[in-house]
């Protein structure tokens, strides 16, 4: 038997249970689970491979914001003791019967995502747990990236996310850059081009820049919290635009830097209204996409869309589940670690908490829930 943070009742705190180990079919790992990572909104310090290695070992937990959505408002909620968590990194304990020998052995320190599709119950793939299934397709090698194991626990949920948004053909469709980062290598025909990520600050925000960078755009025009612009100038944000200065005052200052050529816009953080800055900001002559993590909202939309981008751009929403899109997700599987190792893709930073504390992991949730926080991975 092993410990577990589940959902027994939608909108009732997460409670701690004991539950079996699982086994691993053919094409899964069993993990023992040593991190994985969420917000928080009390953390003031923060710990990475960029600033303080921490030199202590120790197994951890966390949670991510679909999970306060899963504990308040049932959403992919299927059945009562339903293990949440997304991301983790860990120790392999066994092997499933079809798993590669070449890629993966018994003692390998994975990081991964939870082999997870809305609508399915989510038991024994579920990361706050101490041990979890893990689909071989969706992992890589934390040596590989030259991280500990609680830096490589930040990357999984928000950088697929920002991948999948930049590079499926349900977000822009853009082309999926090389696995080796040279600048010969790096897709052409976008290196005189510009994009608007709006939220940069925010965690799949920040991957967002970098694989904006990665795929060779000229302008990474970013929309954030001033106190955040430096931290997004060393990510590859090329111009920054303060989101407190006022709805018509951020698409002047975005088109004064783009013109009116922006076709690629991504939103991390907006929901209702606040969506239709995308919108305006594109282009007036050319089609554009606008792609979303969040659903839209008809309701609230501004009801001045400039006539001229009536109907004329895409406005997608994406999600950011590896499971959902397996081909794209495994050249992400593939290829993250070696991004890493090179410097193009950086983990997030992070505070670290203990876990399985049940009071502090709710109130993680709570941070979610009230639009606040910072990773934090959970140790035990």
């Amino acid at each position: 038997m092993q410990k577990a943070v589940v959902i027994e009742n939608v909108g009732k705190p997460a409670v701690v249970v004991d539950r079996p180990i699982p086994e691993p079919d053919e094409n899964h790992l069993l993990v023992r689970v040593t991190a994985t990572s969420c917000k928080s909104y009390t953390f003031a310090r923060k710990v990475s491979k960029f600033e303080q290695r921490s030199v202590e070992s120790a197994d951890a937990r966390s949670v991510n914001p679909v999970d306060q959505k899963t504990r308040d408002e049932g959403l992919f909620f299927k059945q009562a003791s339903q293990v949440i968590g997304h991301e983790l990194a860990g120790e392999v304990t066994k092997l499933g019967r079809a798993v590669d020998r070449t890629r993966f052995v018994i003692g390998d320190h994975i990081f991964a995502q939870a082999d997870f599709v809305p609508g399915h119950i989510q038991t024994d793939t579920g990361t706050l747990q101490q041990y979890a299934l893990v689909n071989v397709r969706f992992a890589a090698k934390v040596s590989d990236a030259g991280l500990t194991d609680e830096e490589a626990t930040t990357i999984p949920v928000c950088a697929i996310a920002s991948f999948i948004a930049l590079f499926h053909s349900t977000g822009m469709g853009l082309p999926i850059p090389p696995a080796v980062h040279e600048t010969s290598s790096v897709p052409v025909g976008l290196e005189h081009k510009a994009i608007l990520i709006i939220g940069g600050g925010s965690n799949c925000g920040r991957f967002a820049i970098q694989f904006a960078k990665l795929v060779g755009f000229s302008k990474i025009v970013t929309i954030a919290s001033a106190n955040s612009f430096a931290q997004l100038k060393q990510l590859g944000a090329t111009h920054l635009v303060d989101r407190h200065i006022g709805f018509d005052l951020i698409i002047q200052q975005v088109r004064a830097i783009t013109g009116d050529d922006l076709i690629y816009a991504f939103d991390a953080v907006n929901t209702g209204s606040m969506q239709d800055i995308g919108l305006f900001a594109l282009s007036n002559t050319k089609k554009g996409c606008l792609v979303t993590l969040n659903r839209p909202s008809t309701q609230d939309s501004r009801a001045a869309i400039p006539p001229q981008q009536t109907g004329r751009h895409e406005r997608k929403m994406t999600f950011g589940f590896s499971a959902l899109y397996p081909e794209e997700a495994a050249i992400f599987w593939e290829t993250i670690a070696r991004w890493v190792r090179l410097g193009a893709i950086k983990p997030l930073q992070f505070s670290t908490a203990d876990g399985f504390d049940i009071a502090r992991i709710n109130s993680i949730l709570d941070g979610y829930r009230d639009g606040q926080g910072q990773k934090v991975v959970l140790k035990l």
